[in-house]
């Protein structure tokens, strides 16, 4: 039987820690980006999705250049799990810790398609473990990350001062890390199966501050091809997203890419073409977005040039969309504000 692939995919929120870290410490962001395959500009969109491969090569890039090797707990502490775009409103309005760590577990895969949290209970202890699957042979920075992204959500409730009293990591021993005034005196135990967090049972029921009101978490796509149009779209006007790009990225090779898409009859050009479309409806539901605009947004030279591919792919011009899709509300809309318009 055929192995499935997945294209690990990840919130672009999630990587702006990492991003804000490195230009804390002055590293040069943008060519780093492109030396791993990523747009050298993110759009600011916290629900974009982002090959989840290329994200990590970037923070291990930064902590290789700038000899940082704790340089995932500076991302962690630059911008906290609970201030992520992506991830802050889906934790809003629990309880008390128990709830919010039960949250986090159901939610984590809506920043990250594969991962998952678990909560493991052990005599007095309850276990936060991220077992999701491990893209780099040495992913040093990710842990770090997340078990300090584990240990801000407990000091919630628990208070800043709180640290676990024991921390796992799967990788080798380091030294700096086990003398990091950022893990407190936790004590630090390497070669692990997964990274996790120790909890005392008797902190569950603290109540938390109030976060916001909860959202309902966003989607992830649930098969290749839609994995893939997302990872295209996050290169769209910024990269030219060439197939050998997205193989790169998805750490497979070209043929293995196009046979996969062969056997749905479909070719890369075909959902390149899809990804522009979905991101081209997209955009001119906003008025306020001009055609040329969204043109240099979805890697075309000009206006022209985006009109023919979008009647191609519609049977209509942008124009003539847009018009159906807000005709009667954005009508409605000019006519309410002309309404209140001073008169002379």
């Amino acid at each position: 039987m055929q192995r499935p692939i997945t294209i690990p995919l990840v919130r672009e929120a999630v990587l702006e820690p990492f991003i804000q870290a490195a230009e804390l410490i002055g590293t040069p962001v943008k060519p780093i980006l492109q030396s791993v395959g990523l747009p050298a500009q993110l759009t600011g969109d916290a629900e974009l999705l982002l090959p989840e491969l290329p994200c990590w090569q970037f923070a291990q890039k930064v902590a290789r250049q700038e000899a940082m090797s704790t340089f995932g707990l500076f991302a962690a502490t630059t911008l906290p799990h609970q201030d992520i775009a992506s991830l802050s409103p889906l934790i809003g309005g629990c309880i008390n810790l128990l709830e919010l760590l039960k949250r986090f577990c159901d939610i984590a895969p809506t920043q990250s398609n594969i991962n998952e949290y678990v909560l493991r209970e052990e005599k007095d202890l309850v276990w936060l473990e991220q077992r999701g699957s491990r893209l780099l042979a040495e992913d040093v920075q990710v842990q770090l990350f997340e078990v300090m992204g584990m240990t801000q959500l407990v000091q919630l409730a628990a208070g800043q001062q709180w640290y676990p009293p024991e921390i796992h990591l799967t990788v080798e021993h380091h030294a700096d890390i086990e003398n990091s005034e950022e893990l407190g005196f936790s004590r630090i135990l390497f070669t692990q199966r997964y990274p996790a967090i120790a909890i005392p049972r008797r902190l569950l029921p603290l109540p938390l501050p109030t976060l916001g009101t909860r959202a309902a978490p966003p989607s992830m796509p649930d098969t290749f091809v839609g994995t893939l149009r997302e990872a295209i779209t996050s290169y769209l006007g910024n990269t030219d997203p060439k197939i050998e790009l997205l193989a790169q990225v998805m750490d497979i090779n070209v043929r293995t890419l196009q046979r996969r898409l062969a056997q749905q009859n479909l070719s890369y050009s075909c959902v390149l073409d899809q990804s522009r479309l979905m991101k081209a409806e997209s955009l001119l539901e906003n008025a306020d977005i001009k055609l040329l605009e969204i043109s240099l947004m979805l890697g075309f030279s000009d206006a022209a040039s985006f009109t023919r591919a979008f009647r191609r792919w519609a049977g209509v011009s942008p124009r003539e969309y847009r018009r159906q899709r807000l005709g009667t509300e954005h009508s409605q809309k000019h006519y309410l504000a002309s309404k209140h318009q001073p008169t002379d």
